[in-house]
């Protein structure tokens, strides 16, 4: 097994001051820096670039062009997280104690194929009793080593590796520590083809779950039903040209479903009441995914900028991450995993 590099989630440890914190593999590549000092974090640059491509799990070993950042994005080291629908992510209960995780076979309670090569790293968040609850992941190997490989030249070096679910798990923490107290709230986080859902009860991850259902879905739903073109579905989407709230709602009904079965066992687990849904990612006709959600969860979720977590210099972002803010949770994420700062929140 080998082993995604660093801690990926919840991590407190001393790590770097200055750093750049990458999302890549997703139809973008999104870029933060953020720095670290007196325990203050403040984002220096965010940017937008265009999409690195993921290479296929199957075929031969991908090579990609070095990821050449302009100054303001150029610190000595990076966090890397990588957007793949290959990637594998559970929060697990194992019974037996901290000596018994070396027996553990990752491949099979991530549902991975046998014999197949991933990156596989794991945080036990907590342990009660003689259980210990893990969040663990995995990527394929070619994507992870394509990954690294794309900083092979000059600076930022790669420091770290992860998930993007579990980069944007980062983000949400400090999110929820900073504004929302211990309010039990529900973070959903939209890409493309992936969505993750998780819920905090008392600072602590309760619940994470994939959901393979995102904005494409979404843009493809209006494109079938109204015959236009796939380019043009955003445009109709935020304009409100037509009225696409049926379709998009038998759409999105699977995904829906699984928000309430979220809710559900977690209320019923911890004995709470969600309070607070906040959405972040590719929100392509956010008014749907709002409308939707309220009526079935009967909570108005609130869309979330993740660029606000941390306060920002003047000239931070870009012309391009204007209007684009939400969807920068997972860079903000990988780049809090190793910053040197004392945030928690595995307690």
């Amino acid at each position: 097994m080998n082993s995604l590099s660093g801690r990926f989630a919840f991590a407190r440890k001393r790590g770097l001051t200055d750093v750049v914190g990458l999302d890549v593999g997703g139809v973008t590549t999104r870029v933060v820096r953020l720095k670290c000092a007196a325990n203050a974090v403040t984002l220096v640059s965010a940017d937008l670039f265009p999409r690195q491509v993921l290479p296929a799990v199957e075929g031969e070993a991908a090579v990609p062009q070095p990821l050449l950042l302009p100054k303001p994005l150029q610190a000595l080291y990076a966090a890397i997280s990588v957007t793949s629908p290959q990637a594998s992510i559970r929060l697990l209960s194992v019974p037996g104690g901290p000596e018994s995780l070396e027996q553990l076979n990752f491949n099979e309670l991530l549902g991975l194929a046998e014999g197949a090569e991933y990156r596989i790293g794991y945080e036990v968040l907590a342990s009660e009793g003689r259980e210990q609850n893990i969040l663990a992941s995995a990527i394929p190997e070619k994507q992870a080593r394509w990954a690294v490989a794309l900083l092979s030249q000059g600076i930022p070096a790669a420091r770290s590796l992860q998930t993007s679910g579990t980069a944007v798990l980062n983000c949400f923490s400090r999110e929820l520590t900073a504004r929302h107290d211990d309010v039990p709230s529900m973070f959903v986080h939209v890409g493309s083809d992936v969505t993750d859902v998780a819920v905090f009860f008392k600072g602590r991850l309760a619940l994470y779950r994939q959901c393979m259902m995102g904005s494409q879905l979404i843009v493809k739903t209006v494109q079938q039903r109204f015959g236009i073109e796939e380019d043009i579905v955003p445009g109709v989407l935020e304009d409100d040209l037509i009225d696409a709230s049926q379709p998009i709602a038998v759409a999105m009904e699977p995904f829906l479903r699984q928000l309430v079965l979220a809710r559900e066992f977690v209320e019923r687990k911890r004995s709470c009441r969600i309070e607070k849904i906040l959405l972040c990612g590719s929100l392509l006709g956010a008014q749907h995914w709002k409308l939707h959600i309220n009526r079935t969860m009967g909570i108005t979720p609130e869309a979330w900028n993740p660029l606000a977590t941390v306060p920002s210099l003047p000239d931070a972002l870009s012309d391009r991450v204007k209007g684009m803010e939400s969807r920068f949770a997972v860079a903000v994420g990988a780049a809090l995993s190793v910053l040197e700062v004392e945030h928690d929140v595995s307690r």
